[in-house]
């Protein structure tokens, strides 16, 4: 029979938000980090920080803004995304 791991914090994902919140709630006593793989085997790290933008020939804010709302799916707050999609070098927004 496997053994059994008894914990009062269990954070699932091992990404930016789930190691921050590993790290404020190990203040409290002991954490246990749920992964996929490895710590290195995250959303965070294959977005390579979330930093975006629309910066090369072809490119553009509203292609951008299409992009971002389609990968996104129905957890993107798209006014959010209007207003940051034109935030970047020589927007017009």
């Amino acid at each position: 029979m496997p053994e059994r791991i008894r914990t009062r914090v269990l954070v699932i994902g091992s990404g930016v938000a789930g190691l921050h919140t590993a790290w404020r709630a190990a203040a409290d006593g002991d954490v246990y980090v749920l992964t996929k793989r490895s710590l290195f085997d995250s959303a965070t790290a294959y977005a390579q920080g979330g930093i975006a933008a629309a910066l090369g020939a072809g490119d553009s804010p509203e292609l951008h803004r299409r992009d971002t709302l389609a990968a996104g799916g129905v957890l993107c707050d798209a006014e959010a995304v209007r207003v940051s999609r034109g935030r970047g070098s020589g927007s017009r927004s």
